[in-house]
């Protein structure tokens, strides 16, 4: 078993996890594909003026423990720098997180909570499978029958700003999957939070670095069940052999890889993503530290910035501000920047620069009727079919910490 020949599809955070837990489970001949020039994905760092700055994802929070123990194993627990945060509404000034008239209520419905998601213990193991029916309507739904209608509104705050959706039509089970009460409390208190000084790609680097066998800018094209049992894996740079297959990259790329059944191009037709976009822009006389703009967080303000990060602040100065919208279909990319920019006007900015931007297609999710007809169970059935693995955003959630486990837990079963 040990001598299975393995390939790797995509090297996000997810492959790159799945092939760092296969070499440390002792296999020998491990293929990780990328067809980008970089490992990473949506784990992406860049430097500028000899400093990190975060164009996906963001930090990690303090109850991410299978991140951690990567960490450590890697050497990579050196403290990064502080986010403090505050609240904003659109025209630039300060807003309370939770409104003066609105605190009562808030106290009374957070002290409820951690017996109403108790009940839920088991979004905490790898998956969803088996969900209860309350968990696959949308998430508002499920507020308004706890009756939890202003902590309806911090959940909004630090789901929809990450690129999560709308909750209104998310279903409650990715919401919670995600927003634990531990991070949810990691959230609303100014807590550590974990920041890489390095930037978070130097975690997926790391990892990588430890597999003999990583190539970059190799796309697969396709992959092809042998009558022998292996599976052939073509690429722009030729064809090899392997055992078995682990894909990790979006589903929707796989139905062009190889051929499908009615019913698995049905299941992956019913995921669903959300388009993202990471600006970053250089200024002058910006607040130094990081903010949230509640009232942008709702489908009808798409395209307005949601949130910005002021990384290196707790050092006083920053070269990029990096901020974070849900993309707008029907606006423009000049409409957008301009909307944006707005902003940052509003909120003192001056003399601003953009440096880049980047747009990530996000968070692979299906609706309600999807998981209630068994989405998961369906997609779980099949893994191992025809010697091929899934793992990926899709299976376990979009954050570092989703992914790092679903991945261990995919190795820990079936390798």
């Amino acid at each position: 078993m040990k001598n299975d020949k393995i390939a790797i599809i995509g090297a996000g955070i997810s492959g790159v996890a799945a092939a760092f837990q296969l070499k440390k489970k002792g296999y020998r001949h491990i293929t990780l594909f990328e067809k980008n020039d970089r490992v990473g994905g949506k784990c992406c760092s860049i430097e500028f003026k000899g400093k990190t700055y975060e164009m996906g994802a963001i930090m990690g929070l303090p109850s991410y423990q299978n991140t951690k123990v990567v960490m450590e194993e890697l050497n990579l627990l050196e403290g990064g720098p502080l986010l403090e945060r505050k609240f904003f509404d659109s025209s630039g000034r300060r807003v309370p997180q939770i409104p003066i008239d609105q605190i009562e209520k808030f106290t009374k419905e957070f002290k409820r909570l951690p017996d109403i998601l108790a009940r839920y213990s088991h979004l905490k193991e790898p998956g969803f499978l088996h969900l209860p029916l309350d968990l696959c309507q949308p998430f508002t739904t499920w507020c308004v029958e706890h009756e939890l209608f202003v902590v309806e509104q911090i959940f909004r705050h630090y789901f929809t700003t990450f690129g999560f959706g709308n909750i209104s039509e998310v279903p409650a089970a990715y919401v919670l999957k995600f927003l634990t009460y531990e991070n949810l409390i990691s959230f609303i208190e100014i807590t550590y939070l974990i920041t890489w000084p390095k930037g978070v790609e130097k975690l997926v680097q790391r990892m990588a670095e430890q597999i003999d066998d990583v190539r970059l800018t190799c796309a697969v094209t396709q992959i092809e069940k042998r009558k022998d049992g292996k599976l052939r894996v073509h690429t722009d740079h030729g064809g090899f052999e392997f055992d078995k297959v682990i894909y990790t990259s979006p589903l929707h790329c796989l139905s062009r890889m190889m051929q499908l059944g009615k019913e698995e191009e049905e299941l992956i037709g019913e995921i669903q993503y959300e388009h993202f976009r990471v600006y970053a822009y250089q200024m002058d006389n910006f607040p130094k530290l990081s903010g949230y703009i509640p009232s942008n967080m709702y489908p009808d303000r798409k395209g307005h910035m949601m949130a910005w990060f002021y990384r290196w602040g707790d050092e006083g100065t920053t070269d990029l501000v990096t901020v974070y919208v849900l993309e707008n279909e029907v606006m423009t990319n000049e409409q957008m920047r301009e909307t944006i920019e707005c902003e940052l006007r509003n909120l003192g900015g001056e003399n601003i620069r953009l440096y880049m931007m980047k747009r990530w297609q996000h968070f692979p999710h299906v609706n309600s009727t999807a998981l209630r007809q068994g989405f998961y169970e369906k997609l779980e059935h099949r893994q191992g079919r025809n010697g091929l693995y899934l793992a990926g955003e899709i299976m376990n959630f979009s954050t570092i910490e989703n992914c790092i486990t679903y991945a261990k837990y995919l190795v820990d079963r079936y390798f």
